[in-house]
């Protein structure tokens, strides 16, 4: 099935298209704000975030850019979720948060004592959800994506490539706000100040400097899954490297599975929030995963990564890895599970190769 990468169609429906038509209509009966508020100082900004960890992590990387050119300016973001609410709550550079699934007091209260210099939207096509709240939280200046369905609902909109990575996308923000965007290219994303048990900890420092390989059982979708069977024969594959598993709630089993079979496994702790799980990423040589919020957590450190994608170039274009070292595996169809165990076999032993190179 091909995925269109055009900006006009962005896969809207009838549905989100009619929403989206009638808030261009209301929008037409507001005040144009751009040229009462032209030279206003940019006091505040609001970021609406409503995806999951992944691109929680990756959103660091404009905080952190934005902070830079603005280092006065306060960051707020407003998420779908409470995790990522939570994650954004320890970040350093967020003076304030607010979660969508707060009751409906809760929301009058944030929509009547709430008011940001700008309201920034970085989804590339039109979200429902998106559109309404851009349409009722105030804002003087209002910052999205170049979609014809979002022209009238927002001030400014930033002409963007589909293909490019959604870092390269965000920050089409400074670009609005008058920064040249390349001057703070070079940061990466950063994970926030989690609070991390001492378990963790001292597993964290049991296993620094010992070369250890990360393999990352979880995924965002039964489509994006390698099997365990997979999994433990590419372990054995390397009978003389120190492996780290990772896992989700969910697939625990399977990760206590590989711990009690194979000797070259580390058995790892349980981990309470995303935090500990960076803890110890951070200790690996490398990592070996999906294309999941690990990926990204990765770049925080600039950990090498290996990571699987189907077949699917918007996805790995706009969300593959942005380590310094790192290599994207690409299944022949839209199942992870079809990658073979002997083509990611070689991606590591690749990978080691380069590393050795690198520090000599």
């Amino acid at each position: 099935m091909e995925q269109s990468t055009d900006p006009k169609q962005g896969h809207v429906t009838g549905k989100r298209k009619a929403v989206a038509r009638l808030l261009q209509i209301i929008s037409r009966f507001r005040s144009h704000r751009l040229n009462n508020h032209e030279y206003e100082p940019i006091r505040s900004i609001a970021i609406l975030m409503v995806g999951r960890y992944g691109d929680s992590i990756l959103l660091t990387k404009l905080l952190r850019q934005q902070k830079a050119a603005l280092p006065d300016t306060e960051l707020h973001v407003i998420t779908s979720r409470t995790g990522t609410e939570e994650f954004f709550r320890y970040s350093p550079y967020v003076s304030g948060t607010f979660c969508l699934k707060s009751g409906i007091g809760v929301w009058v209260k944030f929509l009547l004592t709430h008011r940001y210099t700008v309201l920034f939207n970085p989804k590339d096509s039109p979200s429902t959800s998106n559109l309404l709240l851009s349409s009722v939280i105030r804002a003087p200046l209002k910052v999205s994506h170049s979609h014809p369905l979002h022209e009238g609902i927002f001030d400014r909109l930033v002409k963007i490539d589909h293909l490019d990575h959604v870092t390269e996308q965000s920050a089409g923000l400074l670009d609005a706000l008058g920064f040249d965007r390349k001057k703070y290219a070079a940061f990466y994303p950063e994970m926030p100040r989690y609070p991390v048990g001492r378990n963790v900890q001292e597993f964290s420092r049991s296993i620094s400097l010992k070369g250890c390989i990360g393999i990352n059982l979880s995924a965002g979708g039964p489509s994006r899954y390698w099997t365990l069977e997979k999994w433990e024969a590419l372990v054995r594959e390397f009978p003389l490297h120190q492996f780290v598993v990772f896992s989700a709630g969910n697939d625990s089993a399977d990760k206590k599975h590989l711990e009690d079979t194979l000797p070259n496994i580390i058995p790892s702790p349980a981990t309470a929030n995303l935090g500990e799980v960076a803890t110890i990423l951070q200790q690996l040589d490398l990592l070996v995963t999906p294309d999941t919020s690990l990926v990204h957590m990765a770049a925080c450190f600039d950990t090498p990564v290996i990571a699987f994608f189907p077949s699917d170039l918007k996805a790995m274009k706009g969300y593959g890895p942005l380590s310094t070292t790192s290599t994207i595996v690409a299944s022949e169809t839209y199942l992870v599970r079809d990658i073979e165990v002997g083509t990611v076999a070689e991606a590591i032993r690749s990978m080691q190769s380069s590393l050795r190179r690198i520090t000599g």
